[in-house]
């Protein structure tokens, strides 16, 4: 299975068969086995034919015209390692697949990509998936919203307030619970959201997902979360650095989503005082709102084939484990394989687009506390506009 940086390198079969010019055809010669034009020597064959001068092609029909009649000019223009999707159309032949990039950002949580990406689940359905690291100061949603990226994982609560805004995104399903954990050191005498007023708490930033999460919590225990002039103190810090921050003293507490609050916690010198295990549902699949409503068949399909990723991590523990050595390996995330291991198994997992659907509404109306959204604004609508049905049934 390729890295994230290299192209797929997978091999497709073809909607339909490439159509082979006939060997006796007028003007090709039979003993001269430049006829015998496939996808493999297609590349050579265009070259070739640049080098020829306009006045030295004869009577015989050019090859580039025969690859074209055959379906096989488009292979030869696929940069090397992609793979090729021919279909017929009454627009004619449609060549290489486009790139599909989707966001990974370092959180053990999105499992269910790194299973659906190394399982070859999107290459079964055709489509040309590749990985793309982003930096920790990137706005991804702006730039999915931007087109720059097809999809992401990421908590459905943190894309609440943008779409809400008008970014141009969709959620069409949801993989499973327990990824974000608000933590403490162990001396602290904070045991709940309300021992947290007056705080400082390091964050990711300001638009991640504990952020979001976490700020229903504080908002219900009577605690302003406003970052301007609200009751929380609000400290940005890199995800890589939260667990140190927290025990040199700098936070009283620190939150994210996996690993990255949970390292002083394996260490023994904190522990978590709320996370979101009991959520429905955390992570989902968010696309490119253009992605969405011009292909959405591509759409339904990497959706599904995101969802057998989360299937193949439920299915057992062996499974979770080789995912864990893939998420270490490939430097998905900056932690442990045990660790991983451990945390994997924490997960509930649920992957569906119906009861998603479903968690939406509540989970709307959980937001409003915070203020980040209105209080009138009407729940089953908002769903309306951040749930994209694709016609998934499960």
């Amino acid at each position: 299975m390729p890295t994230p940086d290299s192209p797929t390198g997978s091999d497709h079969t073809p909607d339909s068969p490439v159509q082979e010019p006939d060997p006796s055809a007028p003007g090709l010669d039979p003993g001269d086995d430049s006829g015998d034009v496939t996808a493999d020597n297609a590349a050579d064959i265009l070259a070739e034919e640049e080098a020829v001068q306009p006045g030295d092609s004869g009577s015989r029909p050019s090859r580039r015209r025969l690859l074209a009649v055959g379906g096989l000019a488009a292979a030869a223009v696929v940069g090397v390692g992609s793979w090729l999707t021919l279909r017929r159309t009454n627009q004619g032949v449609i060549g290489a697949a486009e790139e599909l990039p989707l966001v990974i950002g370092g959180d053990i949580c999105a499992a269910p990509l790194y299973a659906a990406y190394h399982q070859g689940y999107f290459d079964d359905a055709g489509l040309n998936v590749t990985l793309a690291r982003t930096q920790r100061t990137e706005d991804t949603k702006d730039a999915l919203s931007a087109g720059k990226y097809i999809g992401a994982p990421g908590i459905f609560f943190s894309w609440l307030e943008p779409i809400y805004n008008g970014i141009n995104a969709k959620l069409t399903a949801g993989f499973h619970s327990g990824c974000l954990q608000l933590v403490v050191g162990n001396d602290s005498p904070a045991s709940s959201y309300a021992d947290l007023k007056g705080a400082t708490i390091g964050v990711p930033s300001l638009s991640s997902s504990a952020f979001a999460y976490f700020s229903i919590g504080l908002a219900r225990a009577g605690i302003d979360v406003d970052p301007e002039h609200g009751d929380i103190t609000w400290t940005t810090i890199d995800e890589d650095s939260l667990g140190t921050r927290l025990t040199n003293g700098d936070v009283d507490a620190i939150m994210g989503s996996d690993p990255a609050p949970l390292l002083p916690v394996f260490d023994g010198a904190a522990r978590v005082i709320e996370s979101n295990d009991e959520e429905p549902f955390c992570c989902a699949v968010a696309l490119n709102g253009d992605f969405v409503s011009r292909r959405p068949d591509e759409a339904r399909a990497l959706t599904e084939a995101w969802l057998k990723g989360s299937d193949y991590l439920a299915a057992s523990e062996a499974n979770r484990k080789e995912i864990a050595r893939i998420e270490v390996d490939n430097s998905y995330v900056a932690a442990d394989q045990s660790l991983v291991e451990q945390v994997l198994e924490t997960y509930g997992w649920r992957a569906s687009a119906t009861a998603f659907r479903e968690a939406i509404e509540p989970g709307i109306e959980d937001f409003k506390i915070t203020g980040y959204i209105d209080a009138d604004v009407d729940a089953a609508e908002l769903a309306d506009t951040v749930y994209a049905d694709l016609g998934i049934t499960r």
